[in-house]
């Protein structure tokens, strides 16, 4: 008995090992997924998943977008690197660390590299350069004692639209006098301190199979998940041996960090030996899989690091995995607290909708978006519907035509009338489509030429920034109306998408500084737009939320008040108290349970006594409920509107 414990025993420890996957690469897994039979999924070597790092030993991707260095300021066909461009000799946003500007270099004995004050730094690797946003450098430092352990990013930022550079985070490469900070002298130590650690802010979302382990010298090393048949990656340069070890690692978002390790699936290919995300796991976990990249803030439980990651046990995240176990919120958002200023926030953007909690389904990120094409933002080219026969409908879906949120929309709520079949039938139907459609926009219809009428231009405004403002889309999919530009000095979807552009109120922003709002002109434009978007706007009516705050004193309890005045037509007043900053939502319900209002929508709120005012013009008379929820406290209250 003694014995068969023993094996028994065995047994278990063996196991996991037994039975364990690897990883095998993406090339790998693209040598059967490369046809339409079993899901052509070669787009994903074109793809920003595939290319956000790229690495530039040598020049023979030279300004080619996605895989080479781009940055070319005098627009010469020639990358600066080649053309050694010093920016002690220009006038540039480095006129301040003049003589120690950055000089760029290009040699075939040395490679790409980087001047700063008396010491020359190799570029091993750029984030970016797709043709859309930013390209950034990144170096091994060198120090007396050779080149550091971890890769740092340069200060270095070209921004792609406007071929302009840009200053990032200078503050790691020069002290307070504008002086280098690493010179001959400085070690590995030293380089240990600057603050723009590859590992520590970037490999998370750009490694996968990820561990970290930390040098002697206080350097963080980033190892990848292994390739097989490493011969197949001779002609790519998004794999690479980033710990210097002899083997190559899966730098970039590869296919196994949605889809797990696949050793199993390549020894005997099976839907059941390999995690599909759309069948094999929840909505919630499969947005959650996209959220930890699509996202802000520090790793769990210690913000060792600018990304998901449990630094306790120093572990990475898996498919399945939940943000908030991993994460903080550390989101950048305009004054309403809920539109991101900053970018890579489209999960928390998400999760403010009513998307993931959609009458009709969960609604996913890859229902929009299919990261193994090569279209831009890997919008969706088809989906499949049910026609009106209840049948199979395979619909062609652009965003610029509005096709892609069509076949989701049509046949309910405002495009009651367009039949599925209109929106397949794209082209002969476009006058039907846009008489619909304009009735809910009030706006000619033009989605591909003037954008009126296009869904996205309202609906997913570009108000954050990335690399110039304003280059990404927000995903709250929430119309921000100019009252908040009145109340928070904030852009709104009317004046960033058309009406700053077309001159039709007759004000002239010749002059205006794009990234601020309280300037008259768009407070003048707020002024006109909300005519017609607004508390009582003629073709849309929307009171934004005001919040008054007293800080005069900390509560020792979150409590919830009761509204005054107390039945009410149509005003009232919510007030509630908070010992601690918050997120906060204050929810509006009918009696049955319907959410018919949203005040306040997870909003970061100081601690203090809040009170919201509320404007219940659109509500019947009746009984309701008002919730208050945090992460620590929920209370819910009546109220009366009386006619």
């Amino acid at each position: 008995m003694k014995c068969f414990a023993k094996i028994l025993l065995l047994v278990l420890l063996l196991t996991p090992l037994v039975f364990a996957q690897d990883y095998v690469g993406p090339e790998k897994c693209l040598t059967c997924h490369n046809n339409s039979a079993l899901g052509d999924m070669t787009g994903w070597r074109t793809s920003l998943h595939a290319n956000g790092y790229s690495v530039v030993l040598d020049d023979s991707h030279s300004m080619q977008d996605l895989y080479g260095i781009v940055n070319d300021y005098d627009q010469n066909g020639i990358d600066d690197f080649k053309d050694g461009l010093d920016f002690n000799t220009i006038s540039s946003v480095f006129d301040p660390y003049k003589p120690n500007a950055p000089i760029l270099a290009y040699s075939a004995e040395d490679g790409y590299t980087i001047t700063i004050g008396e010491v020359t730094h190799k570029v091993i690797l750029t984030y970016g350069g797709s043709g859309l946003y930013k390209q950034r450098y990144v170096v091994k430092i060198n120090t007396s004692e050779g080149p550091s352990a971890d890769y740092y990013v340069s200060p270095i930022q070209y921004n792609e639209k406007t071929h302009e550079y840009v200053l990032y985070h200078p503050d790691a490469w020069y002290d307070s006098n504008h002086n280098p900070i690493f010179t001959p002298n400085s070690t590995k130590a030293d380089a240990s301190t600057n603050s723009r650690s590859l590992a520590k802010g970037c490999a998370g979302c750009h490694t996968n199979g990820l561990e970290l382990n930390q040098d002697s010298n206080g350097e963080w090393i980033m190892h990848g998940a292994p390739v097989v048949d490493e011969s197949a990656y001779a002609d790519y340069n998004n794999i690479y041996d980033i710990d210097g070890d002899g083997d190559l690692d899966q730098i970039n978002t590869t296919c196994e960090r949605c889809h797990g390790p696949g050793s199993d699936h390549v020894a005997a290919p099976s839907k059941d030996n390999i995690l599909n995300p759309e069948t094999d796991l929840t909505p919630d976990e499969a947005n959650n899989m996209c959220g930890m990249c699509h996202s802000r803030g520090k790793s769990l439980p210690n913000n060792t690091f600018s990304f998901p990651f449990d630094d306790e046990n120093m572990q990475s995240w898996m498919p399945g995995d939940m943000v908030a176990d991993l994460y903080t919120d550390g989101g950048g958002y305009w004054g309403d607290g809920t539109t991101s200023v900053k970018h890579h926030q489209q999960f928390y953007d998400f999760y403010k909708s009513d998307k993931p909690t959609f009458e009709f389904h969960q609604v996913t990120c890859f229902e929009c978006h299919d990261v193994h094409n090569s279209e831009k933002h890997h919008i969706v080219t088809e989906v499949v519907e049910e026609d009106s026969t209840g049948g199979e409908l395979l619909i062609a879906t652009d965003n610029d035509n509005n096709t892609l949120c069509l076949s989701c929309h049509a046949t309910h709520g405002d495009f009651t009338d367009i039949p599925k079949e209109w929106v397949a039938d794209y082209d002969n139907h476009v006058n039907d489509i846009g008489a619909v459609v304009s009735q809910h926009t009030r706006h000619p219809y033009d989605p591909t030429g003037t954008g009126a009428s296009r869904c996205s231009k309202c609906h997913l405004p570009k108000v954050s920034k990335s690399a110039i403002a304003y280059d990404i889309h927000s995903h709250t999919f929430d119309p921000i109306p100019p009252q908040k530009t009145k109340i928070y000095n904030m852009p709104n979807s009317c004046a960033v998408s058309c009406h700053m552009k077309d001159n039709t109120f007759g004000i002239d922003f010749s002059t205006d500084k794009l990234a601020s709002w309280d300037e008259p002109t768009d407070q003048a434009l707020a002024d006109s737009l909300l005519y017609y978007y607004g508390p009582d706007g003629i073709w849309w009516r929307r009171d934004v939320t005001a919040i008054s705050h007293d800080y005069t004193y900390t509560p020792e309890t979150y409590e919830l008040e009761q509204n005054y005045p107390n039945p009410f037509n149509p005003t009232t007043s919510i007030s509630f108290q908070m010992p601690e900053a918050a997120r906060v939502s204050l929810y509006v319900y009918s009696i049955t349970g319907q959410l018919v209002a949203r005040l306040i929508d997870n909003q970061y709120l100081p601690a203090g006594r809040q009170t919201v005012r509320m404007d219940a013009y659109d509500l019947a008379s009746g009984m309701y409920i008002y919730k208050l929820s945090t992460s620590n406290f929920t209370a819910s209250k009546k109220m009366m509107v009386l006619r």
